[in-house]
């Protein structure tokens, strides 16, 4: 061979490596098939090795406009549009544990309603708001509405899946729970379970543009404009659930916002850059949205990273106070039941111990870290501790109350 054919030989053998290369990292990020983003994905390889990703996925298809009549996703309606997406649809936690821990009726694919305030978002129970106060213009006033009276909305939502689970197994009341409690199997949520956590702040309308929005109506009879400000999804597709947190790109420039002090880690949006690059991925549909606003601070997976640190996942809105000591994943699996003396008995959402001769701070909040210890679920030799069983990482089911008569 001459020298021109064998330079067009070596030429040609490494377009052709470079093209392998270029195919492999093609179908290593199209692993999830994005041509339908309204269908949700359920996939624990998928899951698990590209988190990620699978956290787009999952965003992009909970908050695709949802269809007024099935309540699931209209094919034809177009991301961004200004309606409730499919996430909104869902069960609230309001309307699941009932104050009388009664059932609360077949899911309904009826027409998408606005669900009432006070069942849609986490709020004082009725009974504790007579001794609810807070200052105006100086004087200590009973809180007429405590919804208008918040800084912040914060919602909780459950999937089909979710909610058919909970009512075939009456774990809408203490009394459902108790007798999981006592069963062999416990508690173990389908594969498909979805929970989401929302929060909302109030925005003006020159915001709206930048915010999925919402308005909310007032005891008063007025109506206030809502932006969303962060999002967990929590998906049941591995066995200690996908974790997912998501933001928007203005909350640490909030007055009332202590900042991002994790770093964000996104391997999909962020392939090229570090994992905190703050951009949202490009291609799947979000510019011209207004969902290029928000970030993917991270997913979780397991309790430890590859070198055997606890992981660590915060978001500012859901977490403010408590984000260097923040797992989503540690923190769920404390969700659990125990029972004293015939009283029923929760784990503590936060770790209120300290170090010896340390002041205790009322104020103080801090998380669980790192994979469960067996001290928590078994009682202390000798003491009348309860033992705990794990409620499958589903901490709305705390609100559960006792069964009238």
């Amino acid at each position: 061979m001459s020298a021109r054919g064998g330079s067009i030989g070596r030429l040609l053998c490494r377009s052709v490596i470079a093209l392998s290369m270029l195919t492999c990292l093609s179908m290593r990020a199209s692993a999830l098939d994005w041509r339908e983003p309204w269908v949700e994905p359920h996939d624990a390889k998928a899951a698990a090795a590209d988190s990620d990703e699978y956290a787009w996925r999952l965003f992009v298809a909970l908050n695709w406009p949802a269809d007024a009549v099935t309540r699931g996703p209209d094919r034809f309606g177009r991301l961004g549009a200004d309606r409730p997406v499919v996430w909104e649809t869902w069960q609230s936690a309001g309307t699941v544990y009932l104050e009388d821990g009664a059932d609360p009726g077949p899911w309904s694919p009826s027409a998408v309603a606005p669900l009432a305030a006070e069942r849609r978002f986490e709020g004082i129970s009725p009974r504790d708001l007579p001794n609810l106060r807070h200052i105006v213009g100086g004087v200590m006033v009973p809180v007429a509405d405590p919804i208008a009276a918040a800084r912040r909305l914060t919602e909780i939502r459950m999937n089909s899946t979710t909610f058919e689970f909970i009512r075939a197994h009456e774990l809408y009341n203490v009394e459902g729970q108790l007798r999981a409690y006592a069963s062999p199997d416990g508690v173990s949520f389908p594969v498909g379970a979805r929970n989401v956590k929302a929060k909302w702040r109030p925005i003006t309308e020159a915001e709206r543009p930048r915010y999925h929005t919402i308005e909310v109506r007032l005891a008063d009879g007025t109506y206030r404009l809502y932006g969303l400000t962060a999002l967990h999804i929590a998906a049941k597709d591995l066995p200690r659930w996908l974790w997912a947190t998501f933001e928007h790109v203005d909350n640490p420039t909030l007055p009332d916002n202590e900042g991002w002090q994790l770093p964000s880690r996104d391997g999909y949006a962020c392939r090229q850059a570090p994992s905190d690059c703050n951009r949202a991925p490009a291609g799947i549909g979000l510019e011209g949205t207004v969902w290029q606003y928000y970030r993917l601070r991270g997913t979780v997976t397991q309790y430890l990273d590859a070198r055997g640190k606890p992981e660590r996942l915060a978001n500012s809105e859901l977490e403010a106070g408590m984000q260097g000591s923040s797992s989503c994943i540690t923190c769920h699996s404390r969700a659990a039941i125990g029972v004293t003396g015939g009283q029923v008995e929760r784990l503590a959402i936060f770790d209120s111990t300290r170090d010896p001769g340390t002041p205790a701070d009322p104020l103080m909040r801090r998380g669980f870290i790192g994979e469960p210890q067996a001290a928590w679920f078994q009682p202390i030799p000798g003491q009348n501790d309860p033992h705990f069983r794990p409620l499958d990482f589903v901490w709305s089911m705390i609100k559960a109350q006792h069964k009238s008569p």
